[in-house]
């Protein structure tokens, strides 16, 4: 029985030194946060699956920094439109301003450009429980790499909002 208990000990001890911890979580801010997903066997969506998921999609999402709720239809062909959620009633889309810009994929990256910004924003895009998880891919000025940006709510086929799309 002595030398079974110096085993689990032993055990213990190396579990312990290697920073293992039982039901460790993450904060989903930390940079840690993403490989907290990939610990748990996640992958990122690559571009194949992005695209499959996402074309001719409606997503409906919260910001994780502010709380602030948005809706954005990814068009097929690359096209993106974006608003918050405004917490007064409004028709729809109605006085909600819109951001249009386009999206693709990049390996296991989602960016975006929006209006007239010559730069881009990438994520990386997990699916968990039926929710998307968008994952800093490059430390910004407020959120470090590896952090959770946002996450989806609701993911809809088709344009569900019926947003203007240029070309329409």
């Amino acid at each position: 029985m002595i030398r079974g208990s110096r085993i689990i000990l032993l055990a213990l001890l190396i579990l312990g030194l290697s920073g293992w911890q039982p039901g460790r979580k993450v904060a989903p801010t930390s940079p840690a946060f993403e490989q907290s997903l990939t610990d748990s066997g996640l992958h990122p969506l690559d571009e194949y699956k992005t695209a499959a998921l996402l074309g001719n999609a409606t997503v409906y999402g919260t910001h994780m920094l502010t709380g602030q709720k948005w809706i954005e239809y990814y068009d097929h062909g690359g096209a993106v439109v974006r608003t918050k959620i405004s917490s007064e009633p409004v028709a729809r889309n109605a006085g909600r301003p819109m951001l249009f810009g386009t999206w693709w994929g990049e390996g296991d990256d989602i960016c975006f450009a929006y209006g007239l910004k010559p730069s881009s924003e990438c994520y990386r895009l997990y699916y968990r429980n039926g929710s998307l998880l968008y994952i800093q891919a490059k430390s910004s000025r407020k959120v470090p790499a590896g952090a959770l940006l946002g996450f989806s709510t609701d993911i809809r086929k088709g344009d569900v909002e019926d947003f203007p799309l240029i070309g329409d």
